[in-house]
């Protein structure tokens, strides 16, 4: 017997949900962790690091910041070729 056309889609909504929720995980774990002990926690506040040790999660470079990058490091050097 076929699936329900509504079974397909509740299971592929579901899938996606998961596969979001993991890649949100995923960014979030994958931050980096900084240990300057002879700093404050308000100089650390200042530079960008939260109470974990971990650098901020707003000055982490998104997804689309870093392809920027990457497309612009390649055309600069296909330009000296």
């Amino acid at each position: 017997m076929r699936q329900s056309v509504y079974l397909r889609i509740a299971v592929l909504l579901i899938r996606l949900d998961v596969h979001r929720e993991d890649a949100a995980w995923r960014r979030e774990h994958r931050r980096i962790t900084i240990h300057l002990p002879h700093f404050s926690e308000h100089m650390l506040q200042d530079v960008g690091v939260g109470k974990d040790q971990r650098i901020a999660h707003n000055l982490v470079s998104t997804k689309a910041t870093r392809m920027a990058r990457h497309l612009r490091r390649e055309y600069k050097s296909r330009l000296m070729t």
